[in-house]
């Protein structure tokens, strides 16, 4: 592997020096060309050049030196990923570790000192952090990694296809209509506007695909021309539906390959989202604006809403079946691992109809392993569940009428007092967010007091957000929406109807355990009284709380009956969709009434 790593990146320091003039470093960031949380294998250049496989990460190779940035949650992976490789680690967010920027000016000899990176993934907000460093950006040039990376993986191309009317409650022609309104509000009559964020345009437009892991979107451009009035999608048309293909014809929208959109975009009458690519120079631009449509996208119509509940009966069928066969299995002796879980999971989700795939990476962490927050079994390091301590189980799936996504930590066996008391205050904290009525306009930063205040008592705490949107058979983490602690981090968003959110309160005890239970909820009107308009969460999610894990002592009888509650309408609702009768009697076990 060192020796491989070490051959690609005297590869891309050849193709420095062959440029004209010379190229002193490449930055190549962990991205693609919109932005997404996943990255499609095309633009994955950083695991190929390094070969670190963590999910974050920053490469910088100069002619002499070779960095890479990621943060707290891959320093150990990445020490044993770079170890022997041209790439020195630098842990981000450490104390004295110097930023990619603050390196680079430190590696000027001479100037001027000439940095290029992937014009397609280099945001514009970066390149002008590295302009106002003094360095002297070369952006004009071709991808190395297209000269130097021989087998590399050609742009994505999979089917596009249509979002039913029936889950997604509104014409491309109404959203486009209502999107050319939005976008005159916000650049005027003149300008036209280029949209690159996937979910925007597969909300937009009504129509998935499955270009970027985990998510149900396609590759795209979509520029709105203003004084005519017409957008023009950019993509891979050959890959469209007849019904996708109709769909767009009917709303006017005109199709042309994704590769030509920098060449048909006018720059000087293009105003842009300070997140857009530099592969538009948009240094000409008149301006940024942020996209309108996040926020739209953020409030779910009622046809949208019941894509939810629908997912949310399928997710919960299977659920039910994994659960049962997992403890039935369990019982039985056979020895089970956490990538066991993981795979019969999937394998309950995948019968169910409508399902497509996972919206990410399922979590299955046993004991020491459930306190890393995103780790995710591999393998080698696969732990065997035993008969004692947690086993944390984060997953979700994405089906043809919405997303979800669920977090239950299950009880293994014996458990400790210490198990059972975290276990139970976060389900309190978990219970007290999905119980809260709140004023209209309340924002996460208020909400998120509700989740951490059990723990707080005790003095525990977790380092996450508590909720963040989710979406309507879209991205599994959408804002702009969330719950946080943190006044920096959390967007100041006031909840209205219709928003979704998650509730996932955690605790990790390093070298222990971890627990986290979550749910997803929908925002709804509660009651109006002389305050103003109250709002509540109706719980969407549909699967039974691990009840064995509890410390009963530490609840109280209105939990006890908030328990009871959400257990009853989850046994109405799963048990007429349950054919087999193994899984019924299980449900009904498990949601049997706790007594106070």
């Amino acid at each position: 592997m060192s020796e491989r790593i070490s051959a690609r990146v005297n590869s891309l320091r050849e193709w420095m020096r062959r440029q004209t003039p010379q190229i002193d470093a490449y930055v190549i960031p962990t991205a693609d060309a919109h932005g997404s949380e996943y990255i499609a294998a095309h633009w994955q250049s950083r695991e190929w050049l390094t070969g670190f496989t963590g999910s974050a990460g920053l490469a910088v190779v100069t002619q002499t030196e070779a960095a890479l940035w990621t943060d707290s949650r891959y320093w150990l992976q990445a020490e044993e990923e770079l170890r022997d490789t041209p790439f020195r680690l630098m842990r981000d967010g450490d104390a004295g570790v110097p930023s990619p920027v603050e390196w680079l000016c430190e590696q000027v000899s001479e100037r001027p000192y000439r940095v290029a990176a992937p014009a397609d993934v280099l945001s514009q907000a970066e390149a002008e952090e590295l302009r106002q460093s003094g360095l002297e950006l070369c952006l004009t040039l071709p991808d190395a990694f297209d000269a130097i990376w021989e087998d590399r993986p050609a742009l994505p191309a999979e089917t596009i296809d249509i979002q039913l009317l029936q889950w997604a409650g509104v014409s491309v022609k109404d959203k486009l209509a209502q999107a050319a309104t939005l976008l005159r509000e916000k650049v005027g009559t003149e300008k036209d506007y280029l949209i690159h964020d996937l979910s925007d345009i597969a909300w937009l437009l009504n129509l998935r695909g499955r270009d970027i892991p985990y998510n149900p979107v396609f590759v795209a451009f979509l520029l709105f021309l203003n004084r005519d009035n017409r957008f023009v999608l950019f993509t891979h048309g050959e890959t469209l539906t007849e019904a996708a293909r109709e769909q767009l014809q009917e709303a006017g929208v005109e199709v042309k390959p994704y590769v030509t959109a920098s060449q048909n975009v006018h720059v000087a009458t293009t105003v842009f989202s300070p997140s857009a690519t530099f592969a538009f120079d948009l240094t000409r631009a008149a301006g940024f604006v942020a996209s309108p449509f996040e926020r739209l996208r953020a409030v779910k119509n009622d046809a949208e809403r019941d894509g939810f509940r629908e997912a949310m009966l399928r997710d919960g069928v299977a659920l039910v079946r994994f659960l049962r066969e997992w403890e039935s299995r369990r019982a039985a002796g056979e020895a089970l691992s956490e990538m066991d879980a993981d795979r019969i999971l999937t394998v309950c989700r995948a019968a169910q109809p409508g399902f497509e795939q996972l919206s990410f990476p399922t979590i299955a962490g046993y004991g020491p392993h459930g306190a890393i927050v995103h780790y995710e079994a591999e393998p080698a390091t696969a732990a065997t569940v035993e008969a004692r301590s947690l086993l944390l189980l984060d997953s979700g799936a994405q089906f043809d009428c919405g997303t979800t996504d669920i977090t239950r930590t299950l009880s293994c066996g014996e458990l400790t007092r210490e198990e059972r008391e975290v276990y139970t205050l976060v389900l309190k904290g978990h219970l007290a967010l999905a119980a809260l009525s709140f004023p209209e306009g309340t924002c996460g930063l208020q909400l998120d007091l509700a989740a951490r205040s059990p723990l707080w008592k005790a003095g525990l705490d977790f380092g996450h957000g508590t909720g963040h949107g989710v979406g309507s058979h879209l991205c599994v983490h959408e804002g702009p929406h969330q719950i946080r602690k943190n006044p920096r981090a959390c967007t100041q968003v006031p909840f209205v109807e219709g928003m979704t959110i998650t509730d996932e309160p955690g605790v990790y005890v390093a070298g222990k355990f971890g627990v986290r239970i979550e749910n997803i909820l929908l925002t709804v009107f509660d009651r109006e009284t002389e305050f103003g308009r109250f709002l509540r969460f109706e719980t969407l999610t549909l699967c039974p709380y691990d009840l064995s894990a509890l410390a009963p002592d530490l609840l109280t009888v209105e939990e006890v009956a908030q328990l009871n509650a959400y257990h009853a309408r989850v046994r109405s609702l799963l048990l007429p969709r349950l054919t087999d009768e193994a899984d019924r009697d299980w449900l009904v076990r498990a949601t049997q009434p706790l007594v106070p």
